[in-house]
């Protein structure tokens, strides 16, 4: 069995597990994880971001299909900030290019490298548009075991954390307990363990902080950008 298709079982065993974890507790629930297989052990950085819920209570849905699905990013791409500066930050990253490069995340273009990330949530169950930090807490104690699972089956290389970082043992990350922390102007931490870049940044729909997308977006792209110097 080729590599490909050992990393597509593993991918769907998990979106069954979600979806199954749902319908035992007769609730709804987004199936998160890789978006497009190939694309992602095809790409440059094996991206994974960690959010904590989605903003969804009347529906289950799942990530792979709805940005695969171009209508609903046109509908959506600049309409919820966390998805604009999703969008924006991949990109950046994944092209390596400057914010005046980045295209509208209304242009199609800019979904382009959505097909090649992975995105998880704490918790599988949809929620508003505030987060309970308790929830999101116990979410964690509750499916610690499969995003643990999550983790160590797209083996990502650059971890992008949406103000999520504090809800883990750092234990559940290859070499986080024990990398030294470093900060950016912005308020962005990130570890670099030389195999591993992991970035606890504000989360993407953060607003009063104090930046603009680009500075937000170009901070995350430069913090990629020495720690792939520092590899070559």
């Amino acid at each position: 069995m080729e590599i490909l298709e050992i990393f597509q079982n593993k991918c769907n065993a998990i979106s069954k597990q979600i979806g199954q974890a749902g319908l035992d507790n007769n609730t709804h629930f987004v199936i998160d994880g890789i978006i497009e297989p190939e694309k992602y052990l095809n790409a440059q950085y094996h991206i994974l971001w960690v959010l904590k819920e989605a903003n969804s209570r009347t529906d289950s849905w799942s990530y792979p299909e709805k940005f695969k699905d171009k209508k609903w990013l046109y509908r959506c791409g600049k309409s919820i900030p966390t998805l604009k500066r999703i969008i924006y930050t991949t990109y950046g990253i994944l092209r390596d290019c400057e914010w005046s490069e980045i295209p509208d995340a209304s242009d199609e273009k800019s979904f382009e490298p959505l097909q090649e990330i992975a995105i998880i949530n704490i918790k599988k169950i949809p929620g508003g548009s505030v987060s309970a930090d308790n929830e999101i807490q116990q979410a964690y104690y509750d499916n610690r075991e499969l995003l643990k699972q999550q983790i160590e089956t797209y083996n990502p290389n650059v971890i992008l954390f949406g103000n999520t970082m504090q809800y883990f043992y750092k234990s559940d990350f290859d070499g986080l307990e024990t990398i030294k922390k470093q900060n950016t102007e912005y308020g962005n931490a990130f570890y670099d363990t030389g195999d591993k870049l992991y970035i606890h940044s504000w989360h993407p729909a953060v607003r009063g902080a104090g930046f603009t997308d680009k500075e937000y977006v170009m901070d995350i792209v430069n913090i990629v950008r020495s720690w792939k110097k520092k590899r070559n």
